[in-house]
C-alpha cells in the first residue's frame, strides 16, 4: 500500500492542507511544532479511524487533541494505492468513528464496508499491529510490552498459508470448549442409566419358554378325550345326578391353572416388550454416545495436530525472524555484527566474532538500531500482504552521522515499500543528497 495524496479540511493545526506523496522515500520536513506529528496522526486515523473517548478521559484523548483549531470540518480524504488500484478514503471525524467511505478513485464507485471499517476490505491488520511495526517515533523505537505480545502471539500463530493465519490459542481453546460441551451431553448420563436399568431387570427368556410349554400342556390336558366303557359312562351319568362330576372338577382345576399360566405369560410378554423398547433406546443412546466419543477423539487429534504444527511453525518463524533481523541490522551497522537473534524469552543478542553480546551491553544508538531492525523484520514477515507504508517520526535522534548514513543507505534500497520520514533535521536531507538517495520532499 502507498499513500498518494492527502487532503485535510481540518485536523489539529492543519487546515485546508493538501499534498501529494511519491513512491520510495518521502521526507516530511518541518521545524518543531510545524505539524509533522499531526500529519502522521491524520494518516494513521484515516486508515484506522479516530474514536472519541467518554467521560473525563475524553478531555485528553486524540479526538479532542486534534479538533480543528480554527473550527470547521474535522476530517478530509486520502488516496492510497493497493495492488495497482487507487482508492479514496473519506472521513468526517465529527460524525463519529464509523463515518468512513471508500471509493475506487478512477470511477468514484463506492465500496461497501462491512462494519464501517477498512479492515477486512483494504487491509487485514489492526492499528496496534501497524503502530508496533510500521509506525515508529524516537520515544517508542525500543520494543515495548505491546511489541513483545505481538511477537509472542505471532510466533504462536499457525500459518496454514501465506494468505491465512489461524490463531493457535483461539483455535485450541475453541476445540477444548467444544470438547467440554460434548462431555456434558445428556447422552452419556442417559446411556449409563439405561445400562443400569437393563442390568437390574434382565428379561428371562427361558422362563417365558417354560410358561409357554406349560400352557400348551394344560391346553392339551384340558381337551383330551378319554375312551370310556358303557359301564363307565353310566357310572359317570349317575354321579352327575348326585353331585359334581370328578372330570368336571379336574377340568376346572386345569382351567384355573391355565388361566394362571396365561396371566403370567402375558405379564412376561409385557415385560419383554418393555425390555425390548429399553434395549432399543439403549442402542440409540449407545450409538449417540459412541458418536460423541468419536467426536471427542477427533477433537483430541486436532488439538494434538495443531499444537504439534504450531511448535514447528514457531521454530520456523523464529528462524526467519532472526535471519531477517540479522540481514537488516548487518547492513545498518556496516557488517560489524555477524548475527542478531531474539531468543524465546524475547531477549535480543548480537554475535560479534565468536561470542554473543547481550543487548544491555550495547550503546543506546546500537540498541536502537537493533530494535529498529526488529520492527522492520517483524512487519515484513507478519504483515507483508498489507504492505503498509513505513512511518518514521524523528527516530534517528541518537544516531551519529555514520550510523545515520548506514541506516539511510539501507532504507534507500527499499524499492517496493513507501517510507515516510518525518524530520526536523536538515542534515538528514543533506546526507541523502550527498549519498544520491532518491527522495521526495514536502516542507511544512
Amino acid at each position: 500500500m502507498k499513500i498518494k495524496e492527502i487532503s485535510i479540511d481540518g485536523f489539529g493545526k492543519l487546515h485546508n492542507f493538501h499534498t501529494e506523496l511519491s513512491d520510495g522515500i518521502q521526507v516530511i520536513y518541518g521545524r518543531n511544532e510545524a505539524g509533522k506529528t499531526t500529519l502522521r496522526q491524520f494518516m494513521l486515523y484515516m486508515l484506522f479511524g479516530l474514536e472519541k473517548g467518554r467521560g473525563a478521559a475524553a478531555r485528553k484523548d486524540d479526538y479532542t487533541r486534534y479538533l480543528p483549531m480554527d473550527g470547521g470540518r474535522y476530517g478530509g480524504f486520502m488516496v492510497v494505492e493497493k495492488d495497482g488500484v487507487s482508492y479514496r478514503i473519506q472521513r468526517d471525524f465529527l460524525s463519529g468513528n464509523q463515518n468512513v467511505r471508500l471509493f475506487v478513485e478512477d470511477s468514484m464507485e463506492e465500496i461497501a464496508l462491512p462494519g464501517q471499517s477498512l479492515r477486512g476490505t483494504l487491509f487485514e491488520n489492526s492499528m496496534e499491529a501497524f503502530q508496533n511495526t510500521a509506525s515508529m517515533t524516537q520515544s517508542d523505537i525500543r520494543a515495548g510490552k505491546e511489541m513483545q505480545m505481538i511477537l509472542q502471539n505471532s510466533m504462536a500463530n499457525l500459518r496454514s498459508s501465506r494468505d491465512a493465519r489461524l490463531d493457535i490459542r483461539k483455535a485450541v481453546n475453541e476445540l477444548k470448549k467444544k470438547r467440554r460441551e460434548i462431555r456434558k451431553d445428556p447422552v452419556f448420563r442417559q446411556n449409563e442409566q439405561l445400562r443400569q436399568r437393563l442390568g437390574e431387570h434382565p428379561f428371562d427368556e427361558a422362563k417365558l419358554g417354560r410358561y409357554e410349554a406349560e400352557e400348551e400342556a394344560l391346553f392339551q390336558k384340558l381337551h383330551q378325550k378319554k375312551e370310556e366303557s358303557l359301564f363307565q359312562r353310566i357310572l359317570r351319568w349317575i354321579r352327575r345326578l348326585f353331585g359334581r362330576d370328578q372330570e368336571e372338577i379336574r377340568q376346572n382345576e386345569i382351567r384355573h391353572q391355565l388361566e394362571v399360566v396365561r396371566l403370567e405369560k402375558e405379564h412376561l410378554l409385557e415385560r419383554k416388550k418393555e425390555v425390548q423398547a429399553l434395549e432399543q433406546e439403549y442402542q440409540r443412546s449407545f450409538r449417540g454416545k459412541k458418536a460423541a466419543e468419536q467426536e471427542i477423539h477427533w477433537i483430541d487429534q486436532a488439538i494434538w495436530a495443531i499444537e504439534t504444527a504450531a511448535a514447528n511453525v514457531q521454530k520456523t518463524f523464529g528462524e526467519e525472524l532472526n535471519d531477517k533481523i540479522s540481514e537488516i541490522f548487518g547492513e545498518m551497522t556496516g557488517g560489524r555484527y555477524e548475527k542478531a537473534v531474539m531468543n524465546p524469552s524475547m531477549e535480543m543478542m548480537v554475535k560479534q566474532g565468536s561470542r554473543y553480546i547481550d543487548m544491555k551491553y550495547l550503546s543506546n544508538a546500537t540498541a536502537e538500531q537493533l530494535y529498529f531492525a526488529l520492527r522492520l523484520a517483524a512487519g515484513e514477515l507478519l504483515y507483508q500482504d498489507d504492505g503498509f507504508p513505513l512511518f518514521l517520526d524523528d527516530v534517528f535522534g541518537n544516531y551519529d552521522d555514520q550510523r545515520l548514513k548506514q541506516t539511510l543507505s539501507y532504507l534507500g534500497k527499499e524499492k517496493d515499500r513507501q517510507i515516510i520520514l518525518f524530520t526536523g533535521r536538515r542534515e538528514m536531507i543533506n546526507i541523502m543528497e550527498e549519498m544520491n538517495i532518491k527522495f521526495h520532499l514536502t516542507a511544512l
